[in-house]
């Protein structure tokens, strides 16, 4: 675009060695559009979390909707609700705090550093995939100042957070350990990511390259194993937990370690939920409205009865057993309007306003008013699908299944007090359990026949039976709509991976 300067990234790297533009790169480097992402958590859960910005004098209103494509023969009916966990917490962006003399800012300052140790990684990586193809200049100094960001920030972060202080509590003595030790744990593992960026780069560029990328590769690899050595022989000093390749006991026993002090940390940037389902709270609404308007039926239906006069005495007889009659259907009737009535209003009310609401207040320790930061609406809907065959679109046959939809409305409320503290962002993650449609799955692994070279005979193979799933997830906010789109990847034994398809942002909606 004319008229703006972009910073190459050898100068954001070298813009976070500087203590003093730490906080400005980060900032020049990140983007308030919001930031979309589906992905597999684990065996089985899918996950998506959307990042929104964080308004400073007005609302910002969003939606989010993620639809999923089930085929008929893969589908379990299953309540959607208790298949879906999700959470909100801000943003470590930035720690704006100068006194960590407490536990929660302590918390807040080892995030922060820990997102500048991601961006360093991500950074690395970006900068490695560019030099696949193409010449990169400086291409080890480069790489070589990312690596720079992360040591630099821990070294820092360890002098600024981790130093004991004579006033300190022995509880803030404790914190501090662990923000040591949780810096080490996230240092490693983004030595790792790097080291995997280097095995990608070599491995993925074209064969002209490989010789010249040789030495650069060579020289970061002893840098990162000097960094590794050097964060090894402080964790024995400080006889944390070692991950050690020949014990399977002690890489269990660092792997907990590891999500135990992440939860420890992450804790203290989450919301407080307060959620509740509207069918309960419209109950009792929908359960007078209808019981109102089948007893105004019924009494209507009395007053023409009595005002029913046989014409000759004959008829008394067979009247007033018409007239029984029919009251007995006007009240058996009465009856069914108001269940039919209460149960349509409450299975239909999310198609008016929604089938959940949630509000997310700020933790009473960080802000004794517990304002509310977010307010959502949220709604589950299933239809059944067909699309054509694509094996023959023309030929009239079709695939059908059932299309799952989720649909979050909601708004981001300003606080000065988070946005002096340096929160940008609100983030939403959301995981769906697919175990209910495991059962329904053919086996994981199929026998197949395959010739043997030679063509003499035939043997049988294993091969993985899998299921593909369409999902998209798309949100809106301001007129603009940014969307990622995929095909979920599952067999019997759970969810495999996501093929991604294009991540487009649409341009602004006509007003």
């Amino acid at each position: 675009m004319k008229g703006r300067h972009r910073p190459s990234r050898t100068g954001m790297a070298q813009a976070l060695v500087n203590d003093n533009s730490i906080s400005v790169a980060a900032e020049a480097a990140e983007s308030l559009e919001p930031e979309v992402r589906i992905g597999v958590h684990d065996a089985s859960r899918m996950e998506w979390s959307v990042s929104l910005p964080m308004p400073t004098d007005v609302d910002l209103a969003y939606s989010i909707e993620v639809a999923l494509d089930i085929p008929s023969n893969a589908f379990a009916r299953h309540s959607p609700w208790n298949q879906l966990q999700s959470f909100t917490r801000l943003d470590a962006s930035e720690d704006r705090s100068n006194h960590h003399q407490t536990i929660d800012a302590l918390r807040r300052g080892a995030l922060a550093a820990v997102d500048r140790l991601g961006r360093a990684s991500d950074g690395f990586a970006r900068h490695a995939m560019l030099a696949r193809e193409s010449w990169v200049p400086e291409l080890e100094k480069g790489l070589s100042l990312w690596l720079d960001v992360a040591i630099r920030t821990v070294r820092d972060v360890r002098e600024k957070l981790v130093k004991d202080e004579e006033s300190d509590p022995p509880e803030v003595s404790r914190e501090r350990a662990l923000v040591d030790e949780y810096l080490s744990v996230r240092l490693l593992e983004m030595l790792a990511g790097v080291e995997r960026a280097l095995e990608t780069l070599v491995r993925e560029a074209i064969p002209a390259r490989r010789e010249e990328l040789a030495p650069v590769v060579t020289a970061l690899e002893e840098k990162i194993a000097a960094a590794l050595s050097a964060e090894i022989a402080h964790r024995l000093a400080r006889k944390y937990i070692y991950a050690d390749a020949a014990s399977v006991e002690a890489l269990e026993r660092y792997l907990d370690r590891a999500s135990q002090l992440k939860k420890h940390f992450q804790e203290v940037l989450f919301l407080e939920p307060e959620v509740y389902e509207l069918a309960d709270k419209v109950h009792h609404w929908a359960a007078g409205f209808a019981a109102l308007f089948a007893s105004t039926w019924a009494f209507a239906w009395q007053i023409a009865l009595l005002n029913h006069k046989p014409t000759a005495g004959s008829k008394i007889g067979s009247g007033l057993v018409m007239l029984a009659v029919i009251g007995g259907l006007v009240y058996v009737a009465k009856d069914r309007i108001k269940e039919l009535g209460r149960t349509w209003i409450a299975g239909n009310v999310h198609r008016f306003y929604a089938q959940r609401v949630a509000r997310f207040r700020a933790p009473k320790r960080r802000l004794p008013k517990r304002d509310i930061i977010v307010s959502a609406r949220e709604s589950f809907d299933q239809v059944t699908s067909s699309r054509p065959d694509p094996l023959n679109p023309e030929s009239g046959a079709e695939l059908h299944g059932t299309l799952l939809r989720y649909m979050h409305k909601g708004t981001v409320h300003p606080c000065a007090a988070l946005s002096a503290s340096g929160v940008r962002r609100v983030k939403h993650v959301f995981r769906y359990d697919f175990s209910p449609l495991f059962a329904r799955l053919d086996d994981a692994v199929k026998k197949v026949p395959v010739l043997e070279e030679g063509g003499r005979r035939v043997r049988f193979v294993d091969a993985p039976r899998c299921y593909r799933l369409p999902v998209k997830l798309a949100v809106k906010s301001q007129g603009h709509t940014w969307s990622e789109s995929g095909t979920l990847v599952l067999h019997k034994r759970g969810l495999d991976r996501i093929e991604y398809g294009p991540r487009v942002p649409s341009p602004p909606s006509e007003p």
